[in-house]
């Protein structure tokens, strides 16, 4: 590999213009500066952490490729932050504006192949596999929808998973509608509409999760209409899910709804009982439960309702079956269901659960509820949003709401980060049974 300088570092841009659209080069490279090299390790100086992360998710491949073309040899890149005032500066300005500020937050649990396939999501899986394998190609946009629970998030997700995975080049995020709006509200403020603009028109995909949430909101409906529409006529993806298909989503633009029936409209419907069977197997072998065929059977027939509701009644037959000591069987299934099904309106709250959780840490509720950022603060707030995933139906959003208002990537980042972070800490796991168990067992005494 011949010497790199900052002379030469021109044409390693030049390479890179060629691969990307004006808007993403204008948008991620503009600011990176060349600023050493040893051998074949190079150091680049970018303005802020968040660019650093982005660019070392989406595009280090193309840099590194495009260094390989004019130098040759096998570079190693390095994204360090501009640690000068400036530098600084601009980290304050930028960070918030990030379209999905922790690096896509995407949960790794949700990859295609882990999406399991029946008559009722055949096609909304396939259509899926196509637009991530062939972006802008085919089905854009590609309209999802279905009632809360059928896996429309886990989706979206896998879709940019996958796009990733083949398309390294490119820039994929998922945001939520609210998320959204929250970020647009804060750009106004903060006079820094056209760079949260830049930043969406760079993506080569946008997954945009419950776009009905901005029914009513007009500000919020005509941002996103134009980025829509960049996006779209640059042939760039664009897959968006809803509760309801967009021509029966109230308060929303006609223009909008016309763009969104533009491509191909898929409905994820209730598991038939093939695919209830095929999803509690998946579930169970997840959690590490072994649950006989019977009692698969059981609770495939007596479940009627979301991917989510399986998931429910399995976590209730296991805290059952633990609880009071007994193996997995139709008995014990029937006793969980037949409990849930005599007291339904009495399940496990937020509230109930943020109670438990400042019980266990030693805290008082207004401090989850804060904007501390200490860990003695910070790590419970995390456990109660994951016990809260786990334990509700709620999604991301809507426990954000119980977190002091705090958006779909913040709840999705504690989620996964506590449920890593269990996997390999028996304190931490040994905690979240405790909280459970107290959670059941207030439970089974009100009824």
């Amino acid at each position: 590999m011949s010497a790199i300088d900052g002379s030469r570092w021109q044409d390693v841009l030049a390479e890179i213009r060629k691969t990307l659209r004006k808007q993403q080069y204008d948008t991620w490279f503009k600011r990176v500066q060349f600023t050493s090299s040893a051998g074949e390790e190079i150091q680049l100086i970018v303005p802020n952490r968040f660019y650093a992360d982005w660019l070392e998710n989406n595009y280090r491949s193309t840099v590194e490729a495009a260094i390989r073309t004019v130098f040759g040899g096998e570079p190693r890149v390095h994204f360090e932050v501009d640690s000068s005032p400036r530098g600084s500066r601009a980290e304050a300005d930028d960070e918030e504006l990030a379209p999905n500020p922790r690096s896509l937050a995407l949960n790794k649990a949700f990859q295609l192949n882990a999406f399991v396939v029946g008559n009722c999501n055949r096609l909304a899986q396939a259509a899926a596999r196509s637009v991530a394998e062939s972006p802008g190609a085919v089905y854009n946009p590609l309209f999802v929808h279905g009632r809360v629970g059928m896996g429309k998030t886990h989706l979206l997700q896998a879709v940019c998973h996958r796009f990733l995975e083949l398309h390294p080049g490119g820039a994929a995020a998922y945001v939520g509608a609210q998320a959204f709006v929250t970020e647009l509200a804060r750009a106004k403020e903060e006079d820094r509409l056209d760079a949260f603009r830049a930043r969406y028109r760079a993506l080569s995909l946008l997954a945009f999760d419950d776009v009905q949430l901005l029914a009513g909101k007009d500000a919020s409906q005509e941002e996103f209409f134009h980025i829509f529409n960049e996006l779209h006529s640059q042939k760039q993806q664009v897959v968006v899910s809803a509760d309801r298909p967009p021509q029966e989503i109230d308060k929303l633009s006609d223009r909008l709804v016309s763009r969104l029936r533009w491509g191909l409209i898929v409905n994820l419907d209730r598991p038939d009982r093939e695919t209830k069977l095929a999803v509690l197997a998946t579930k169970a072998a997840a959690r590490r439960m072994t649950v006989p065929a019977d009692v698969l059977e059981f609770l495939a027939t007596e479940v009627d309702g979301s991917v989510r509701d399986l998931e429910a009644a399995l976590v209730r037959l296991a805290a059952f079956a633990s609880l009071g000591q007994k193996p997995i069987r139709v008995a014990v299934a029937r006793e969980a269901l037949a409990a849930q099904d005599s007291k339904r309106s009495r399940v496990i709250s937020v509230p109930q659960i943020q109670d438990a959780v400042t019980r266990h840490f030693g805290l008082k509720a207004e401090e989850l509820l804060s904007k501390r950022r200490s860990r003695s603060v910070a790590f419970p707030r995390q456990v109660g949003m994951f016990l809260a995933r786990r334990l509700t139906n709620l999604s991301f959003d809507e426990i954000g709401v119980f977190f002091g208002g705090r958006d779909h990537t913040t709840i999705l980042y504690a989620c996964e980060k506590i449920e890593k972070q269990s996997a390999k800490d028996p304190a931490l796991a040994s905690s979240i049974e405790e909280i459970t168990q107290v959670l059941n067992k207030e439970l089974e005494a009100e009824m």
